[in-house]
């Protein structure tokens, strides 16, 4: 088990080279549907073009499926590389095995394509783990593919997320800085490496912190101030709780380059959603999506054309 959460990209099409460029709906680029493309593109892709060797990610496809009449399911394997170490055994801390520079321990991912049968906008949702995001680096490649695939539709994809939404009208209600791999010296006693150390803030009882807070937080000084640390270590990575609506949900906020705002799948301590659990949540997410742009997703688009595998 691990924590994953959720990164979301909406994708909208246009004409190519054109001054005030009409769009196309993803059902119907220029008379070919977004979801046959990246299907058929997806399904011939090879290890040579997923493996990322400047950033020593190993990524590849295991399985492509049309889930659902307007939903791609992809799964996929992710793992990082490029210097050789020691097996440990986490419970005992003996040593097991050895791995080398070449080899990657790999993890599972999913990711999911939503094309609307009417409207202008497709959205491309996937999971990050610990071993990393291999639907980054899909996304990334079908930017590029896309971009020669015609000559008369443009791609743009952008990172959306129904947490913009929680950000303007949410209660921020916790915050939580969460530090991997901290040595404690104990007193009198022996020096001891800690998993992971977390320093938590909340309001007191009855009330929130102010909506300011949340912009507040990207300031390390503040976020000092609010968990009451004297300092963070560079890999600390920081979690909110928001509720909104009688919903309460955990973000975790992004660095630079990164989405603003990514919801948590699960935690470490929970098991990783099934697929159709995943579905239903991405479905939900592209559902609220939708109803911000003044457009609609039908729930027989996301419904299961066949079981799921594995469940």
């Amino acid at each position: 088990m691990g924590r994953r959460v959720l990164t979301v990209y909406e994708l909208t099409f246009h004409q190519k080279r054109k001054r005030n460029a009409s769009s196309f709906a993803p059902a119907d680029l220029d008379g070919e549907d977004l979801l046959t493309i990246f299907e058929t593109w997806v399904k011939n892709l090879t290890t040579a073009e997923t493996h990322n060797e400047g950033r020593q990610t190993w990524v590849s496809v295991d399985d492509v499926s049309l889930y659902a009449p307007r939903v791609l399911l992809l799964d996929l394997r992710v793992g990082a590389y490029g210097e050789a170490g020691e097996l440990v055994d986490v419970d005992t801390g003996e040593p097991v095995g050895t791995i080398a520079d070449n080899q990657a321990p790999t993890g599972s991912n999913r990711a999911l394509l939503f094309v609307p049968v009417t409207g202008e906008r497709a959205y491309f949702l996937s999971e990050e783990s610990s071993r990393g995001q291999a639907g980054g680096r899909i996304r990334e490649l079908f930017r590029s593919y896309f971009s020669h695939y015609t000559d008369n539709v443009t791609m743009v994809m952008a990172a959306v997320t129904e947490s913009e939404v929680w950000a303007e009208a949410a209660e921020l209600t916790e915050v939580e800085v969460r530090i991997e791999g901290k040595s404690v010296d104990v007193a009198d006693g022996p020096h001891v490496e800690v998993g992971k150390v977390s320093h938590v803030a909340r309001p007191q009882r009855g009330k929130r912190f102010p909506s300011r807070l949340l912009k507040g937080l990207k300031d390390e000084n503040t976020l000092k101030r609010i968990v009451s640390v004297a300092d963070l270590p560079e890999n600390h990575r920081v979690w909110v709780t928001m509720e909104h609506d009688g919903r309460t949900k955990k973000f975790e906020l992004g660095t630079e380059g990164a989405p603003a705002i990514r919801e948590v799948l699960n935690e470490t301590t929970e098991p990783t959603l099934e697929t159709s659990e995943l579905v239903v949540k991405c479905t939900e997410r592209v559902t609220n999506l939708c109803k911000r742009r003044g457009a609609a997703w039908k729930a027989s688009w996301s419904r299961p054309t066949r079981p799921s595998r594995g469940e």
